[in-house]
């Protein structure tokens, strides 16, 4: 049985329609940081070259209202659950929003590790290898100011 204060993580890819420039990705986050911390969400996003890759974690239904708008949002096009379920515990327990840029080849050694012949939203959990993997790339800049 799932409890109010069950956790969920929630693994999608998107294409930015159009590509973001340094301001407009800092403008994002900000009003994700903002946000996130008020429902109780945490999570990493991957950007490259118009590329999402975003990792949330946190409480239903904050979490699904979170996706059901970030799906409609124009500024994203393709958006691809990869993977969804119950968690144990946080990836990212202190990162309202992290952020890491990443190169083109480290965004596909990402989804690599991830099993897309599943239906979407029904993906099984990635590998602990994705997991320090993401926190790899997080180390050493600045994560969530």
């Amino acid at each position: 049985m799932v409890s109010p204060t069950s956790l969920f993580r929630l693994v999608y890819q998107s294409q930015a329609t159009p590509p973001f420039c340094a301001v407009a990705l800092e403008a994002l986050l900000g009003k994700a940081r903002t946000h996130n911390q008020a429902q109780y969400l945490t999570g990493l996003l991957l950007y490259v070259e118009g590329q999402f890759l975003q990792v949330l974690e946190g409480p239903e239904p904050a979490l699904s209202q979170l996706y059901g708008r970030i799906q409609q949002d124009s500024r994203h096009t393709n958006v691809r659950t990869l993977s969804y379920g119950l968690v144990a515990a946080r990836a990212f327990p202190d990162w309202r929003m992290g952020y890491a840029p990443v190169s083109p080849a480290e965004l596909q050694q990402t989804t690599g590790f991830l099993s897309l012949a599943q239906s979407p939203g029904f993906a099984a959990h990635p590998p602990d290898a994705l997991w320090e993997l993401l926190r790899g790339f997080a180390r050493g800049i600045t994560l969530d100011e």
